[in-house]
């Protein structure tokens, strides 16, 4: 067990030589129509299309696209996007509801680095705490054991200040999304440039049922701002309402970006979760 209470890197060390990842099996087609390479090939083969993104570079602009869509679309080529993983961390503060919630996103994070590495995937990292930071290769290990999760703002704000989402085979995004937010931008955002998007989402008990008691009151763990006076019945039942319209939609907006949502219970050990809630995401080695 590491400093950090309730995340076993010793256990994340045991599964992942047993796990590979899940990787998309059929083409997928971009924005313009182009249809994606189900393999990898020469680092010239034209591979998609994307939009433009600050710092990129102006001479892949594909100028027949921009005038099909009035949008500045670049050419992707292949050695771009594959093979590579992006695992994204949600830093926000109410990650850390519990010890336990915090070690769980540390566990996936880590657990989805490690696996993806022995893949050859080359893992990156993004931590959008209120220092974002990109990390790569062995070095992920001990980003997760620095986070902090004392971000202020939600994942949806994070992401303004993140270095850019790069074009990659996999991402695997790790929250607990509970903010208001336009969730069909924000599923779309976060599936752009992936071939492949899993939104991991951790779960705290007191998350999926607030249990109240005496001078109990909701509050917002980003902000510490107090949400309803008094956590009396009629909170709680409104609260379970509104959560379960937030999954409702949540789900629905990662249906329309044909991307994976998992909700992961943290009161959980990570073998249940792989073996469980996270079998889409991880799968047995040597496995068809």
């Amino acid at each position: 067990m590491s400093a950090h209470l309730d995340f076993d890197e010793a256990e994340v060390a045991r599964l992942a030589p047993g796990l590979v990842l899940a990787l998309p099996r059929t083409p997928q087609r971009g924005r313009t129509g182009e249809v994606r390479a189900a393999s990898a090939g020469a680092s010239l083969e034209l591979h998609d299309f994307r939009t433009y993104q600050p710092g990129d570079d102006l001479r892949q602009l594909d100028w027949n696209a921009v005038a099909r869509t009035g949008e500045l679309i670049l050419r992707v080529r292949q050695d771009e996007v594959s093979p590579r993983l992006e695992v994204l961390l949600d830093g926000s503060r109410s990650m850390a509801l519990s010890p336990r919630k915090a070690g769980c996103a540390r566990e996936l994070a880590l657990l989805a680095t490690e696996v993806g590495a022995r893949q050859g995937l080359g893992p990156t990292l993004l931590v959008g705490g209120s220092r974002p930071e990109r990390v790569l290769g062995q070095v992920c290990r001990s980003a997760l054991r620095a986070v902090s999760f004392d971000a202020r703002d939600d994942l949806y704000a994070a992401l303004g200040r993140l270095p850019p989402l790069r074009p990659c085979g996999l991402r695997v995004v790790v929250s607990d999304f509970l903010f208001e937010a336009p969730l069909p931008a924000l599923v779309s955002r976060l599936a752009q440039g992936a071939s492949a998007l899993f939104l991991v989402q951790v779960l705290d008990a007191e998350d999926l049922e607030p249990t109240g008691g005496e001078g109990a009151r909701l509050v917002d763990a980003e902000s510490g701002a107090a949400l309803e006076e008094l956590l009396t019945e009629d909170v709680l039942a409104a609260y379970t309402r509104r959560f379960a319209e937030h999954q409702k939609s949540l789900s629905a907006a990662a249906a329309r970006a044909r991307a994976a949502h998992l909700v992961v219970p943290a009161s959980q050990s990570l073998r249940a979760l792989v073996g469980g809630p996270l079998r889409p995401l991880f799968r047995p080695a040597g496995v068809a």
